[in-house]
């Protein structure tokens, strides 16, 4: 059969137009089937050439729809995903399929803006039988009542506005009974999200819903605008891709399509909310080193995202590396999803999903790339990424929001409190044209030439090259060629993953010659299109994450044909899922293996798992009879055996040595050790030990009078038995038996008492020195051995001659050569102290006395008489000075000098001193002249006072007189 379809033509024009003619020129087979709830649907075949001419015929009242599928000026795909079913592709927004049950229920499929496929069931309107024509072109297939499923494939979307009305029942109701449920006249109600029945006499109406134009826009990074539905699924809108991709460490490609060149080992923002939305961020983390091996220091990226903070990176096992993820610290094996992250990977790429704002991020070592949606995120990201907006123009911003070149922006966003690491070696200097802000469609001209470069303009990517530029990874891919050389690799792997990522799958390691082969373990094999999610043992894991499998296909290694997965773990390929071991590991059939204390084996023929106890030996019990043995049961894999172990606790206490001995260990047994005591070599008194040549000490209280030195000198005297003078050796029997006598000295001697053990004690009397010096007196002591010579005396040494004297207490002693001191004995608080008095003489002169009255006082210190009265004149020689003006010879100036009588005697009458003094002036005088010569040349006489004659004069006991002025006269 055939049926009338609607055929989407995709435009590849350099203009976005589509004009509607009137024939139909592509067909799309049908084959039904009577059996119920089954349904065959052929392959859509496109057989249009680059045409934009659309036309549909239809024979019938059925309602159709059309949809334009509009292309930008570049010539790629206008589409990133699409939705596979039984082999066939379909973009977003196409029907998958439109089928019936034949007992009212219509069953519809299409495809979403994410690429998966939401089915619906709803009832169904009857549908009116055509008449077949000599000149019809195609059967449409009719509702009947032998549940015979028809099903056509409008791989299309409705017009804005379209209607269609259904043919007239051969009822005379108003109402619509045909429907499930029946509808009563006038009521309306929702077929699917975009359309809207109504039931009008009898007639149902469809309706679809309006949406507004969406505009076409021309995306900077060159890729195709996406058509983008709303959340209903009816109405769409164009958005322009936001991918940003990094590959081979150190090419960059931005939101708006910027390339660059960038490589430095910090931390940096890839993605940052300018204005934080989502909570979303990426960094990249250019030297992030495994813990457990430091010199491997891989890239890794850290998504921030709500509370998650994942981290995609590789560890280096066995001189492997391997991707993998840690979500908030815990490593995660892919598959994995909870309600807002979803992991899939391969050994070679890991793809982060977050279904929430339909973002996803792929890593895969030194290349990743970020997808992220410009409806959400349209100017608001920041960071080495650049902002997604569709504009070059402000695309390499640094923090501060300035605009300058990408390489000089990208090194601003540092993540703060992170380290860099310095390059070990110099950068490299490239000759390849420099990195600019320019279109990545520049037709810039490079130095040389690479063969494998020329791979991605050639047929192998070809398929991709209509959905994807690929001018800047060709241009990344000469840059590593013609300077480094050794990893050109990277910008196809790269631009082979985004052609993977858009729906676009190339084979494309093969035709290098080896160069970019990827070398799978050997139980492995390499599929360059294979699943996302590989199949594993667990249906329930198969069935949570098989849709996105069928969603995108992945490059990497993969379990041979006959065999699957065990598990994500594992990672082991079996040819067999039935026989799992208790510890989780898979088993091949006939295999056998120990678990536990069972031996066990996975049935051939049950496929099932078969465990019998392990048989143990009989056991026998050994002799454990040593000191600190005891018999224990040891359990090894499976059986228990019997052997006797050392047990300290049980081994007999160390021994208590008395004084005077010490612990020795004298062997060792099995376990224990033996112990004796053995002598210290000392001397043991009063529970204390002394070594040899220590004084024992002893009771000071004497029971009688202590020896008195001997008064003969010469060899030791002998002392009587009954004066104890006799050397004592003691032989102690027992620590506590020895007890020297009072006033005994005692010595720890060097000999051991063969009895004993201990060293022997030696004593002999205590003599007491009783002989005292001059001055002191031997006085005994209470509860003393001996006395002590006790000071009755003052002891003094002269200060000349260091004579010794004793001064009896309260005595004096006068020095015969000076007795104007004397020294006495006192005895003050109880210490005697000697007391020197020095007597001190009024001045004395035996020329001034008179003649037979000098005398001595008592003491014999000093010496007075009675002084006489002497008054005389006495002259010296003096130059006169007045002004100035001097004499100019020395003039005879004369005075009276001497001492006169004075007296101050009480007077009893007049009750007080009766003073009388004389003093030594002059009697007579005469006026002299001199001449004086001054300064200035002139002459001065001046007139002075000679003394002629002095004597003794009564005066009052004050001050002396004063001489008249003189008088001067100047010539």
């Amino acid at each position: 059969m055939t049926t009338s379809t609607t055929t989407v033509v995709e435009t590849t024009t350099s203009l976005p137009e589509i004009t509607v003619t009137s024939q139909t020129t592509t067909s799309v087979a049908v084959t039904g089937t009577t059996a119920r709830g089954s349904t065959a649907i052929g392959p859509v075949t496109q057989t249009l050439p680059g045409s934009t001419t659309v036309h549909t015929t239809s024979a019938t009242t059925q309602p159709t729809r059309s949809t334009v599928v509009f292309t930008s000026r570049f010539p790629t795909a206008s589409t990133s995903c699409v939705c596979i079913v039984n082999g066939t592709s379909h973009r977003p927004g196409d029907l998958v399929y439109n089928v019936t049950d034949g007992l009212g229920w219509c069953f519809t499929a299409y495809c979403n803006v994410s690429c998966k496929v939401e089915t619906k069931s709803s009832p169904c309107h009857p549908t009116p039988i055509p008449t077949t024509t000599a000149h019809s072109a195609t059967t449409v297939f009719s509702t009947t009542t032998q549940a015979t499923i028809s099903s056509s494939i409008p791989l299309t979307t409705a017009l804005p506005n379209s209607t269609s009305t259904a043919s007239e029942t051969t009822s005379t109701t108003l109402d619509c009974n045909d429907v499930y449920p029946p509808r009563k006249n006038g009521q309306s109600w929702n077929v699917n999200n975009c359309t809207t029945a109504t039931c009008t006499n009898g007639k149902i109406t469809e309706a679809q819903a309006v949406c507004s134009p969406s505009p076409i826009s021309i995306c900077s990074n060159g890729r195709n605008i996406s058509k983008v539905y709303d959340d209903n699924g009816c109405c769409f809108h164009y958005e322009c891709e936001c991918v940003c991709s990094v590959w081979g460490g150190s090419h960059y490609m931005t939101f708006d399509g910027t390339s660059y060149s960038f490589n430095e080992n910090c931390s940096y923002y890839l993605v940052k909310e300018i204005i934080s939305k989502y909570n979303l961020s990426i960094i990249v983390n250019n030297h992030y080193c495994d813990p457990s091996n430091s010199t491997f220091c891989p890239k890794a990226l850290i998504v921030t995202y709500q509370s998650y903070k994942v981290v995609l990176t590789q560890l280096k096992t066995s001189g492997t590396e391997t991707n993998v993820v840690y979500i908030n610290q815990k490593r995660i094996y892919p598959a994995y999803s909870n309600s807002d992250l979803r992991l899939t990977s391969t050994d070679m790429v890991i793809t982060l999903e977050i279904e929430a704002i339909n973002a996803k991020v792929l890593y895969r070592g030194s290349s990743f790339s970020i997808d992220l949606p410009y409806s959400l995120f349209e100017g608001n990201t920041e960071g080495q990424c650049g902002t997604c907006d569709n504009s070059q123009v402000n695309e390499c911003r640094s923090p501060n929001g300035q605009v300058e070149s990408c390489s000089e922006s990208a090194g601003q966003w540092k993540v703060p409190g992170t380290s860099c690491v310095t390059p070990t070696s110099p950068p490299v200097t490239t000759s390849a044209p420099r990195a600019s802000s320019e279109s990545p469609h520049s037709t810039t001209q490079h130095v040389c030439q690479s063969d494998i470069c020329d791979l991605l303009t050639s047929s192998v990517f070809a398929p991709c090259n209509a959905v994807i530029s690929s001018a800047p990874f060709v241009k990344a891919c000469l840059s590593d060629a013609c300077n480094s050389g050794n990893n050109t690799c990277s910008s196809l792997e790269s631009y082979a993953t985004e052609c993977s990522n858009a729906g676009v799958c190339v084979d494309w390691r093969n035709t290098t010659n080896g160069l970019c082969e990827h070398k799978c373990p050997s139980n492995k094999v390499y599929m360059a299109c294979g699943p996302s999610v590989e199949p594993t043992c667990s249906s329930r894991y198969n069935q949570k994450f098989q849709a996105y499998s069928n969603a995108t296909t992945q490059e990497g290694c993969f379990c041979p044909n006959g065999t699957i997965l065990f598990n994500t773990v594992y990672d082991t390929c079996v040819t067999s899922c039935d026989c799992v071991g208790p510890d989780g590991k898979p088993r091949e059939p006939g295999e056998t293996w120990m678990s536990g204390c069972n031996t066990c084996e996975c049935n051939q023929d049950s496929m099932s798992i078969q465990c019998q106890p392990v048989q143990c030996p009989s056991v026998h019990s050994p002799n454990c009879s040593e000191p600190g043995q005891q018999l224990v049961n040891t359990t090894g894999t499976c059986c228990t055996t019997q052997s006797c172990e050392c047990n300290v606790n049980l081994c007999p206490a160390p021994i208590t040595c008395p004084l005077g001995f010490q612990l020795n260990v004298t062997a060792n047994t099995t376990c224990c050790r033996s112990y004796e005591c053995v002598p210290k070599g000392v001397c043991v008194y009063n529970m204390t030990e002394y070594k040899p040549g220590a004084k024992i000490p002893t009771s000071e209280s004497p029971s009688e009078s202590p020896l008195e030195v001997p008064s003969v000198t010469g060899n030791t005297t002998a002392l009587s038995l009954e004066q104890e003078s006799a050397e004592a050796t003691l032989k102690p029997l027992s620590n506590e038996s020895f007890t020297p006598g009072p006033c005994m000295d005692c010595y720890c001697g060097p000999n051991m008492d063969p009895t004993t053990n201990l060293n022997i004690i030696t004593c002999k009397p205590v003599v007491c020195n009783t002989s005292c010096s001059e001055g002191y007196e031997y006085q005994t002591a209470a509860g003393k051995c001996c006395g002590a010579c006790v000071q009755k005396s003052c002891i003094f040494t002269t200060p000349g001659n260091l004579t010794v004297h004793v001064i009896e207490v309260n005595s004096t002693y006068v020095p015969p050569a000076d007795k104007c001191v004397q020294y006495t004995c006192e005895k003050i608080n109880g210490q005697l102290v000697t007391k020197e008095t020095k007597t001190t003489c009024p001045p004395f002169n035996p020329l001034d006395c008179e003649p037979g009255t000098e005398s001595t006082d008592a003491s014999g210190c000093c010496q007075t008489c009675k002084v006489q009265s002497v008054c005389e004149v006495q002259s010296k020689q003096t130059v006169i000075e007045v002004n100035s003006c001097k004499s100019t010879q020395p003039v005879n100036i004369t005075s009276c000098a001497g001492h006169c009588r004075s007296s101050s005697v009480y007077s009893a009458a007049a009750n007080t001193m009766i003073h009388q003094c004389e003093c030594c002036q002059e009697a007579s005088t005469r006026q002299m002249q001199v001449e004086l010569t001054c300064s200035d040349g002139s002459k001065l006489q001046h007139t002075y006072t000679q003394v002629q004659t002095c004597s003794c004069s009564k005066a009052e006991c004050a001050a002396g007189t004063t001489s008249k002025p003189q008088h001067r006269r100047r010539r």
